[in-house]
């Protein structure tokens, strides 16, 4: 997959970063519409979107889930290990 999808805690003035080619999205928003906005930002960006999903200009899926979980993402897992 040659994009990738960052959630922010701030607001940022653009949802696309094409140096990086990374989608920013707000950390706020839920992981059910996600899917919907990478969908939006990558179609106005004239990729094709299936019904489905969301997929890269390369054809890859966009995974929205984040890969380290919430849970191991805390400060007491960060400061005493898991």
């Amino acid at each position: 997959m040659c994009v990738r999808i960052r959630f922010s805690p701030e607001c940022e003035p653009a949802p696309f970063d094409a140096s990086e080619g990374t989608i920013v999205l707000p950390c706020t928003l839920s992981r059910a519409h996600a899917v919907t906005v990478v969908r939006a930002i990558l179609a106005e960006l004239a990729v094709q979107q299936p019904e489905l999903g969301a997929v890269c200009w390369c054809g890859e899926p966009v995974t929205v889930l984040p890969r380290i979980p919430i849970q191991r993402r805390s400060e007491q897992v960060i400061k005493r290990g898991a």
